[in-house]
């Protein structure tokens, strides 16, 4: 099934239409040039509870079925400093399948990052934060996800 549009609500199936939402959002009005999707590294499950704070630029996941957490990207640098904030979508659902967007450089170095999540609960697709990579070499965030 594709995208639905309801204004500015957008809903979704699956990761293609999560990646699809990451590349009109955009980040820093930069285009996503790439994404990924997170897999838990100890059960291998794809839906994850999800902690974030835009304002340090930094996100967390949990695997709904084993609890293993993972620092999405550069996040675990700033983890400290953060005050995360679960994520939840308007419907009430709090278990997300979860899509990174990779805005790039001409150099290919990652110039942003934004995280997409889809609720699994009604299918709700948003982008919970974003943030501007200012550093080189990037390569290895694109196996932080």
């Amino acid at each position: 099934m594709a995208i639905t549009k309801s204004g500015s609500i957008w809903r979704g199936d699956d990761l293609a239409d999560l990646a699809e939402y990451l590349r009109a959002f955009q980040p820093g009005g930069y285009p996503v040039s790439q994404t990924a999707e997170p897999i838990c590294y100890e059960c291998g499950a794809r839906a994850f509870r999800v902690q974030v704070d835009d304002d340090e630029g930094c996100a967390k996941r949990t695997c709904v079925s084993c609890d293993a957490d993972a620092f999405i990207a550069d996040s675990a640098e700033v983890w400290d400093d953060a005050d995360p904030g679960a994520c939840g979508c308007p419907c009430g659902g709090s278990t997300f399948s979860v899509a990174i967007g990779f805005a790039l450089r001409d150099n290919g170095d990652v110039r942003w990052i934004s995280v997409g999540l889809r609720c699994i609960t009604d299918g709700r697709l948003g982008v919970y934060t974003d943030w501007k990579i200012d550093y080189n070499p990037t390569d290895h965030l694109f196996t932080q996800v």
